[in-house]
């Protein structure tokens, strides 16, 4: 094997905990509203159910100002789907392969584009039957009819009807990006193109003055914006105000039934994130995401009262250092002090500092336990790309000043490799090594007396130097030694069957942590506070 260190380097900590490096942005760029990743990439949809008790209007932004296209205000239930093959069971649609089902992509044109909508639902409104016609808006105004399984079907159609009051006929050929708009028995209301403009769902307010929608049956304020981007299911993404959206993530980072002072420090905290990771997923079409990539966000219906109070009395409210909008990290209990942000990452950033936290002590995963056997580790390693024999010996090399380990040695019979800062975390589990701050100990370790014999310390048997006869030899784990205390002899051998690894807190360490957070608050601090604890040299502004 060999010889190999492990360096997780800033960038890849970085994308694997979601976090933007760019510390530093005005204040200026604090947006009103933001656009929230629901799904995507491999979690997209070929379908999605829409409710809303007060129907929809559906069209697209210029400038601020909405441009309303459709009008559903009487139709609360609607399904959007992709425009492809499609069978139904009952009342749900079941997408099949090319080819196959008995709805397609492919379509019938009747007459040319119209030069406005007024004219295109004037048509509409000449013709005998009108269930089997529908608007689209795909580059201006038209009428199709049809959800052909291929174009031969489109043609046969064609050669039946050969013209509709006077207009002619034509295919159309699928597009990757179209879709589907439909009322729950199955009726196409309208077909539009989502790579062309990017379009919105907005309920109108229901009898309480809420505007909330549902998406398979989870509610969220705001609006709902489905893009299909090519060669894809469909991207479903919440557009919705920045407290709207705050509102949906405190409850699931911090719960809404802790004191209030703690909760609006986290939702400075959470505000700050989100601005400073604004163009995280802008490729994909929206800001941030719903999971623990970003921020976990569970909308309208995980809201609590008291969590929501305090988004409401600190809004606007943000942390600044030097002038300038920084990303406040947070974690869950950091064991009795924080982190340097160079200690976890590469980067420094000068408001990321160690601070003593007396206030975590004692809370939730202040202290933990996690015990493996080599053949466990060693499991692990392989799984995770890294080829490694029998484990030998484990231990750590070096510490952060704040007591977090910044280097832990593996051992097999010929060679070593290093896992550097938090790559131990990312291959053993970040629920099982709970933080970087833990000492390591085995089954076969021993205490050994100092020359006061007052003084013990637990060493492993590499650690120690055992006199024999003559000469002091150092002790190997694979050997068996008896050792003569003064009174008679005791055995010790190796190699361990168990590493134990004993910790404190829970998470990076770096910034607010969230039960300190909550300790200091039932104390009396105000969120104000609380943040100037766990952030240096900040401002709130």
């Amino acid at each position: 094997m060999r010889k190999k260190s492990y360096i997780l380097f800033s960038l890849i900590i970085i994308l694997l905990l979601g976090i933007d490096i760019s510390w530093g942005s005005n204040r200026t760029n604090i947006p009103s509203m933001i656009k929230i990743g629901l799904r995507h990439g491999e979690q997209s949809a070929a379908l999605v159910s829409l409710h809303s008790s007060s129907g929809f209007e559906f069209g697209y932004y210029e400038e601020n100002r909405f441009y309303n296209l459709f009008n559903l205000m009487d139709i609360e239930d609607i399904i959007v789907r992709k425009d492809g093959y499609y069978s139904r069971l009952n009342s749900t649609y079941i997408e099949t392969n090319l080819g196959e089902g008995e709805f397609g992509p492919y379509h019938v044109q009747v007459g040319d584009t119209f030069p406005s909508k007024g004219e295109m639902e004037g048509f509409l409104n000449t013709l005998e039957d009108k269930s089997l016609y529908y608007p689209v808006y795909e580059k201006g105004w038209k009428v199709w009819s049809g959800l052909f399984v291929s174009q031969e079907q489109a043609k046969e159609f064609i050669d039946r009807t050969e013209k509709i009051n006077d207009k002619k006929l034509k295919v159309v050929k699928p597009n990757n990006g179209r879709v589907v708009v439909l009322d729950k028995r199955g009726k196409v209301l309208f077909i539009y193109n989502s790579l062309q403009k990017e379009y919105n769902f907005r309920p109108f307010l229901d009898k309480d003055g809420n505007d909330t929608i549902s998406v398979d049956g989870n509610k969220f304020r705001g609006e709902i914006i489905i893009r299909r981007f090519s060669d894809s299911d469909m991207t479903i993404i919440n557009y919705l105000g920045m407290d709207e959206y705050l509102y949906g993530v405190l409850p699931k980072e911090m719960s809404g039934s802790w004191p209030l002072e703690a909760l609006k420090a986290q939702a400075v905290a959470a505000r700050n994130y989100t601005i400073a990771n604004m163009n995280k997923h802008k490729k994909h079409g929206f800001n941030l995401c719903n999971t623990v990539d970003c921020q976990v966000y569970g909308g309208y219906e995980v809201e609590k009262s008291r969590s929501n109070r305090a988004v409401d009395e600190t809004s606007g409210r943000i942390v600044t250092y030097n002038g300038k909008i920084v990303s406040t990290f947070f974690h869950s209990n950091s064991g009795g002090r924080t982190e340097d942000s160079e200690n976890i990452w590469s980067i420094s950033l000068p408001y990321i500092k160690g601070v003593e936290d007396q206030f975590s002590i004692g809370a939730p995963n202040s202290n933990w336990t996690k015990v493996y056997t080599p053949l466990e580790l060693r499991n692990i390693l392989n799984s995770k790309g890294i080829n490694i024999g029998e484990i030998k010996n484990i231990y750590t090399q070096d510490y952060s000043k704040n007591g977090r380990v910044l280097s832990l040695k593996i051992r097999d019979e010929s060679e070593e490799i290093t896992l550097v800062k938090e790559k131990t975390r990312a291959l053993l589990g970040y629920n099982n090594i709970k933080s970087m701050c833990f000492d390591l100990s085995t089954d076969v370790d021993c205490y050994i007396k100092g020359s006061d014999m007052s003084n013990i310390t637990k060493k492993p048997l590499s650690k120690i130097n055992i006199l024999s006869g003559d000469k002091a030899i150092t002790a190997s784990s694979q050997g068996t030694y008896h050792v003569f205390n003064g009174d008679n002899y005791k055995t010790f051998s190796g190699p361990p069957t168990k590493y134990i690894f004993s910790g404190r807190g829970w998470g990076h360490g770096l910034g607010m942590s969230q039960w300190g957070a909550k300790k200091m608050a039932e104390l009396g601090y105000t969120y104000e506070d609380i943040l100037k604890h766990y952030y240096t040299g900040i401002e709130i502004e």
